[in-house]
């Protein structure tokens, strides 16, 4: 049996970095579906619909929410600690650079 060779590392400025093997991209996959199944058991009224799942989050004083839909767009809310919407987006996460399609509302300066 021929021995395992350990894959190339590359440099990314001083930072050297080591490809992803297949059995570590498998768990990452099983993580990511994992979390988003969680994700669609919180709200299952929507899941199966046009909407895929719903979430929420708190930072730093900031309620996010957001509606994420089955052709890979996502829809946000973002409120101050006032509770005054702050900006409204929809995006395509496709490319996982969440690409504006549309601003709602320009964000108003704090």
């Amino acid at each position: 049996m021929p021995k395992k060779t350990k894959p190339k590392a590359v440099c990314d400025g001083d930072t050297p970095l080591t490809p992803i093997t297949a059995t570590e991209r498998r768990k990452l996959d099983k993580s990511i579906k994992k979390k988003y199944d969680r994700f669609r058991r919180r709200y299952p009224e929507v899941h199966g619909k046009v909407v895929d799942f719903i979430t929420h989050s708190i930072e730093d004083g900031t309620l996010y929410f957001s509606v994420r839909f089955k052709d890979k767009t996502d829809f946000s809310l973002r409120y101050a600690c006032d509770m005054f919407v702050v900006g409204a987006d929809f995006c395509d996460f496709k490319t996982d650079d969440f690409e504006m399609i549309r601003e709602y509302m320009k964000p108003i300066p704090r």
